[in-house]
Order: C-alpha cells, then sequence, then structure tokens
C-alpha cells in the first residue's frame, strides 16, 4: 500500500467547501481499479488537502491512480467546479 499526498485548489471567489462535500466526490468517482483503501481531507479557504492509501505495484503506479481519481472527481463533481489538481503534480 502507498500513501501519496494530494492538493486541490479551488478558484478565487468560489465558495468554500466541507471537507464530507469532497470526500465524497472522490469516493463516487472511486472505480475498481483504483485500488484506494482510505482516504483523508482538511479544507481552507484555498481548497483541500489530503492523502490516498492506494493499493499499486510501485510509487509511481499509487502516484498514477491518484491523480486519474482526482481529475475524475474534479471533472465530475458540481461542487467542485472549477477546482483544479495542485499535486500530485508528476508520475
Amino acid at each position: 500500500m502507498h500513501l501519496v499526498e494530494f492538493s486541490l485548489t479551488k478558484p478565487s471567489g468560489a465558495p468554500d467547501a466541507a471537507a464530507d462535500a469532497v470526500l465524497r466526490a472522490l469516493w463516487e468517482a472511486c472505480e475498481s481499479g483504483d485500488g484506494l483503501e482510505h482516504l483523508r481531507v482538511h479544507t481552507g479557504r484555498s481548497g483541500a488537502r489530503g492523502v490516498a492509501f492506494l493499493l499499486a505495484p510501485d510509487a509511481a503506479g499509487a502516484v498514477a491512480r491518484c491523480r486519474e481519481l482526482c481529475g475524475r472527481a474534479l471533472t465530475r463533481s458540481a461542487g467542485l467546479a472549477g477546482w483544479e489538481l495542485a499535486r500530485p503534480t508528476t508520475v
């Protein structure tokens, strides 16, 4: 299992999002191949930061899975419209 830190930034002037709303968006975007075991999220004025515990063959694979999961959540969740993935930025 690998731990991957991530952060999401929200657009200037966008309303704050509660941590449970961000968690819900991430879990709803989760697919069986993601290997997601656990999530923790903290929200603030600039967006959210968190950690994902993922099953993956190596650290690079876990980072790639985290990026894909966050990307799907940002695309699918109306509550996160305009938000962006700030990290992890590379595999």
